[in-house]
């Protein structure tokens, strides 16, 4: 999770928690500009994080990307009885680096052995995916960097704040931004937030005076067994802007799909015992069918990948993947890319839409995601007779964790105040379909339903006629259906990620049942029967899915927009509420301005490889 801004906290605490913040003894360290790599002793070795995940990495990870190999590889060869002094419920944190040359700031050093020990968690021996306490105490990890032979934190202040510090910090942060960028237009912001804590020092974590940029300073205040972290960094620090995936990398997902929606896996039969090395070798053979059929595609072509991705450590990590013609295909940079797009692509169920994955397309992909599974983690199909080598892989697969995973951001725990029942939906208009889920899962329990109505980004042709009504409009159509139908709230979100719809809710809403029609029952089932999901969020036992039985008689909201372009009034009157009935010709008129105005800009793929 994302550390909290002091200068942010500041602004929106009043006075007396932030007194009562500054009594409490305070542990300053320096945060460098550097990717985050944990590290947990097993039996039989030991298993690598990446960026905080729960899951470990694994062949697959270190295929993508051989970004890490060399930290692993140092942890491999570490002296014997220095690994066996590593408790195993310990997971060591470390800020992880291979060039001085980040992001944006370029250090005049290297960490000792590209790593710098941050922190330990201390996991749960039942669960070890859970961290019991996490000890950041200068002197513990001091000694522990000496172990291991890396760089220790840098410590600038261990203690009480002093009231002269206090001072001085809450009057850097009543700074406005304008204010913030006049006064150290001329100065250095690290030498002061450095004097502010230590004046003793001068030079950095990594660099040789206080003049040059660092990233942040991490502020570890202690209340008991209890610590609150925040970041001091610049207040004018520009957010970069989220990289848009290339047009090329667009297109190449949606191929994929059509060409895997219509690939028989059944065909495939795997050697690997491994669930990892199983979906290597299940993925080089779909690879390898692919560029066969569609090499001539990607002739000239650029997947316009960011700066950083060109760097050796990002490129594609060969050493993992035994089949010779994926190995010999992907000398070629532009199929490497594609392998890595490949892999990381079908890897595991999507809950949430991005910028060129909406929820028809997420649909889809999750549908071949399922099916990889299957074959990877070698489900037994009904009339399936196994010779005995095989029940036994069988019997080792079922076992491992399936690669299939993603996580979750959940904001808390805690149940919201109000039970409510939840509907997700486009709404592009509301239809009589629509209001028969609300009914039918109001007379369920009696609770209200909470509307999400999901307002994807991005633009695509098809928009035109699917999606023409702006967020205004739809706002305006549901909180007219109120008088008429038990809505309670409505909420505007980009998707419909499980742990999206709850971070809305709480802590005012709690949701007992999401109400769905038939068609998206598979779809969502994903995120609601999933237990880890179901644990992360801590939902009620009875929260699940209210299927609305949806067949070739339900009205749809494309007979709606239909029965509008024929300006057949009647027959819409007939497919919608009676609330919105009055909305007839602002709803025909918009829906007839965006077919107009639809100049496309999504080109297929052939005219795309045609105009780059």
């Amino acid at each position: 999770m994302a550390l909290q801004n002091l200068k942010q906290y500041f602004e929106s605490t009043n006075r007396n928690e932030i007194d009562a913040l500054l009594k409490n003894p305070c542990v300053v360290t320096e945060k460098v500009q550097a990717s985050s790599f944990h590290v947990m002793r097993t039996l039989d070795g030991f298993d690598y994080f990446k960026s905080g995940q729960k899951q470990e990495m694994d062949k697959v990870d270190r295929t993508i990307v051989k970004y890490y190999e060399n930290a692993i590889n140092y942890f491999n060869t570490l002296p014997k009885d220095v690994k066996e002094k590593m408790p195993l419920d310990w997971k060591f944190g470390f800020d992880y680096m291979v060039d001085a040359k980040t992001i944006d700031i370029e250090y005049d050093n290297m960490p000792k052995n590209n790593l710098i020990l941050t922190h330990i968690q201390v996991m749960n021996a039942v669960d070890p995916t859970q961290v019991k306490k996490v000890i950041r105490d200068p002197k513990v990890l001091n000694d522990w960097a000496i172990e291991l032979d890396v760089q220790k934190p840098q410590v600038i202040y261990n203690g009480v704040l002093q009231s002269d510090q206090k001072e001085q910090l809450s009057d850097l942060l009543q700074m406005t931004v304008d204010q913030f960028t006049e006064y150290f237009d001329d100065r250095s912001f690290t030498r002061y937030i450095y004097n502010l804590f230590n004046k003793g020092l001068n030079s950095t974590a990594l660099n040789n005076t206080l003049d040059k940029p660092i990233d942040c300073l991490i502020l570890n205040f202690f209340e008991g067994k209890n610590v609150k972290s925040f970041k001091l960094e610049r207040f004018d620090r520009e957010t970069k802007e989220e990289r848009k995936p290339s047009d090329m990398y667009q297109i190449s997902i949606l191929d994929l799909v059509e060409f895997l929606s219509q690939y028989d896996l059944s065909k495939i039969e795997l050697k690997s015992e491994k669930s990892d090395e199983r979906y290597l070798e299940l993925m080089s053979t779909i690879f390898n069918a692919y560029v066969e059929k569609n090499a001539t595609k990607y002739i000239g072509a650029s997947f316009d990948s960011a700066d950083f991705a060109a760097l050796p450590g990002f490129e594609l990590n060969t050493r993992f993947i035994q089949n010779e013609k994926t190995i010999a295909l992907v000398q070629n940079k532009v199929l490497a890319e594609l392998f890595k797009i490949t892999l990381g692509s079908f890897r595991k169920i999507r809950t949430k839409e991005t910028s060129i994955i909406n929820a028809d397309l997420m649909a889809q992909i999750n549908e071949i995601v399922n099916e990889i599974e299957d074959v990877v983690m070698g489900e037994i199909k009904e009339g399936d007779v196994l010779n005995f080598q095989s029940y036994i892989k069988h019997q080792n697969l079922s076992v491992q964790n399936s690669p299939i995973l993603e996580a979750l951001k959940v904001n808390t725990t805690e149940h919201g105040r109000m039970p409510v029942n939840m509907f997700v939906g486009r709404f592009q208009p509301f239809t009589l379909g629509h209001a028969k889920v609300i009914e039918n899962i109001y007379k369920q329990n009696g609770y209200p339903v909470v509307i999400f109505l999901i307002k994807s980004k991005t633009k695509k042709k098809e928009d035109a006629f699917s999606r023409p009504y702006d967020e205004e409009t739809q706002v305006r159509m549901l909180n007219a259906l109120k008088s008429a139908y038990p809505i309670q709230d409505v909420f505007i979100l980009p998707s419909a990620g499980i742990d999206l719809m709850f971070n809305a809710m709480r802590p005012k809403y709690e949701p007992v049942l999401w109400g769905t029609g038939t068609d998206r029952l598979k779809t969502y089932s994903y995120q609601v029967d999933k237990p880890e999901y179901r644990e992360d969020l801590n939902v009620r036992p009875d929260f699940g899915l209210f299927e609305i039985q949806r067949d070739d008689k339900a009205v749809s909201a494309t007979q709606v927009r239909n029965a509008m372009l024929d300006s057949d009034e009647k027959l819409f009157k007939k497919l919608t509420p009676r609330p919105i009935h009055g909305m007839y010709a602002e709803l025909k008129d918009k829906l007839e301005q965006s077919m107009a105005a639809n100049e496309s800009v999504f080109l297929t793929f052939n005219e795309f490889i045609k105009n780059i």
